[in-house]
């Protein structure tokens, strides 16, 4: 069968300066959709431009399926895309997948999805979505086997017992030859994502991963890892991202991991992961094998460096962790970006700005600062929500970026303001600035993320304390 597998544009700004990563889902299923011709077309490649790539798509390739994926503040636009796919061809079979579908396919709203929709893949796709064709192909209409898997019985969705997480040594490589585009890039290297690991035991009240893997770490095998890296750097790729959960998790496989990069001379790529700061503080001999194994860039999420807002969000760190997680990294030549969170149901004007010193006090190089955002089915959430401290329940909002919630002390609109006045600030730190690793990495492109229309709109969100709404043409 003709399968056409679409990636969402949805990206914040504050990512859009810096990078553009590939969609890493959509190629592993295409990976374990043998027998089939499978294409990958992914808009944010496209963005805002959407209806011309996915018209173009549609004419020369006919799909007769459609897989679509999104996170929850893609999901308004996986929809939109759906719909115009409708428009264009009323015969093609649209299904949808992702953590959105997957923590909200039993939700009320789920009922808005009926005219749009054929199928919900819930969970992770590699199995359902191989079974789901097959049973599409023979024209069989037997779907109550199929685990993961919701269906449309005429405006009704009938959902179907949750599938097992995988057995990850049965899952075959991605296919990123299955890809309409290539143009992914972090600054000026080109870049592709890969993942050594799924899921995480901690069980952070701001995070949903539990509801796709459970609270449960698993671990792919050394020999496929370095299979799936030499697949990528014989495509001339120069860069990857490890998007694992928690690749800190099990510091065994992961110094495994480095070990395997040096000895298959594969350490000629660079690589840049995400760490908790408990794994790096606790593990210095591991941070001397990710700088031999050429990592150049760590996010770290520090999320906070008071330490009741840590232990409020069960983050298994501490601001002297924090530290010396940070001291690790910038030793061993191992940019840093830090992750922080603001709006706490406590904060005021003063314990924000404390806080964001407190992080830059770090040293980071780049600072990945959100908004405790209330995601769906979150502890958080249901706190928050307890509290009447949610403000907006649109999520097509929750990009991290964008502030849905108000604390005990500032409004939407005074949190908002906060924390983009202490951003734009930090543009013009002289002290980042001279130990920046970043500048020294690629110093034109430092300098055009902190060019003059940053700055213009970091000064207008802080001036208006209005918030940007993307627009797509979709």
């Amino acid at each position: 069968m003709r399968i056409l597998l679409i990636a969402m544009p949805d990206t914040a700004d504050y990512i859009d300066n810096i990078t553009r990563l590939p969609n890493l889902a959509l190629v592993s299923l295409a990976g374990n959709l043998q027998g089939h011709d499978v294409r990958v077309l992914d808009l944010v490649v496209h963005k805002p431009h959407l209806r011309q790539p996915i018209a173009d798509v549609l004419k020369t390739f006919h799909p007769q399926i459609v897989g679509l994926s999104a996170m929850s503040f893609q999901f308004d636009t996986l929809l939109r895309v759906g719909r115009y796919i409708r428009s264009l061809d009323q015969n093609i079979t649209i299904i949808a997948g992702g953590y959105h579908a997957t923590l909200m396919a039993r939700d009320e709203s789920a009922g808005q999805w009926t005219d749009t929709l054929d199928y919900i893949v819930r969970g992770e796709g590699e199995e359902t979505f191989r079974e789901l064709i097959a049973a599409i192909e023979k024209n069989s209409s037997a779907f109550d086997g199929i685990l993961g898997l919701s269906y449309r019985r005429a405006q009704q969705w009938i959902h179907n017992d949750e599938r097992p997480l995988l057995d990850l040594m049965k899952i075959n490589l991605p296919l990123r030859t299955a890809r309409l585009e290539q143009d992914f890039f972090f600054g000026p290297w080109s870049m592709d994502v890969a993942e050594t690991s799924r899921g995480c035991p901690f069980h952070c009240k701001f995070c949903s991963i539990m509801h796709m893997y459970g609270a449960v770490f698993r671990k792919f095998p050394i020999e496929r890892i370095i299979a799936d890296l030499q697949n990528i750097r014989a495509q001339g790729t120069r860069a990857v991202f490890f998007s694992d959960d928690n690749i800190t998790y099990d510091i065994g496989h992961f110094h495994d991991i480095c070990d395997a990069i040096i000895a298959k001379g594969l350490n000629d790529m660079i690589f840049v992961t995400q760490v908790t700061a408990a794994g790096i503080a606790d593990n210095p001999d591991l941070v001397v094998k990710m700088e031999q194994a050429n990592f150049k860039i760590a996010f770290v999420g520090f999320e906070s460096m008071e330490p009741s807002a840590l232990k409020g969000m069960r983050k298994p760190t501490s601001p002297e962790k924090n530290r010396r997680a940070a001291g690790l990294l910038r030793q061993h030549n191992i940019a840093i970006i830090a992750g922080c969170v603001v709006g706490y149901p406590d904060d005021d004007w003063d314990s924000v700005t404390r806080q964001y010193k407190m992080i830059k006090s770090l040293l980071p190089d780049s600072i990945y600062a959100q908004f405790l955002t209330p995601y769906p089915r979150t502890r958080v959430r249901e706190e928050l929500q307890d509290q009447s401290l949610i403000t907006n329940n649109d999520f097509s909002r929750y990009d991290g970026f964008t502030c849905n919630i108000r604390t005990h002390h500032l409004s939407e609109q005074e949190l908002f303001r906060c924390l983009k006045s202490l951003t734009l600030r930090k543009v013009f730190d002289p002290k980042l600035i001279y130990v920046n690793a970043f500048r020294k990495m690629f110093p034109l492109r430092f300098i055009l993320t902190n060019s003059l229309k940053c700055v213009l709109d970091n000064i207008y969100n802080v001036l208006s304390a209005k918030q940007k709404i993307k627009r797509l043409d979709i």
